[in-house]
Formats: structure tokens, sequence, C-alpha cells
């Protein structure tokens, strides 16, 4: 997985660090932390993809 803060803001339409954070109900400064790009903890796109699977789809394990 290599899903950058800057690709799951845009997908959810979001422009803040805060805003984020709130989603996953953390501390902005935890999100602040992240690079725009580079990528996101991969416990975090695990939770994007649970919370926004409509945004965020499973990865296709045929293409591992």
């Amino acid at each position: 997985m290599n899903m950058t803060k800057r690709e799951a803001k845009t997908a959810l339409g979001i422009q803040t660090d805060a805003d984020l954070a709130r989603l996953f109900g953390i501390g902005r400064w935890a999100v602040g932390q992240w690079p725009e790009d580079q990528p996101i903890p991969e416990g975090r796109q695990w939770q994007l993809r649970d919370k926004r699977p409509d945004l965020f789809p499973m990865p296709d394990a045929s293409a591992a």
C-alpha cells in the first residue's frame, strides 16, 4: 500500500490535517507529522478502506 496524505485528503474532499485527524479520531499534530507525498501509516490506510470502501477499495490480491 502506498496511499499518501495528499491522495487521501483529495479523495475525501478535505483540505486540512485537522479534518483527516477527526476522521481517524486522533490529534491533528499526529497527522501533521505525516509528509504529504509519502505513504501514510499502513494501519491508517486500512482504516480508510474500512471507513470508506467506496473511495478506497481493497487492493486486488491477484496483483500482489
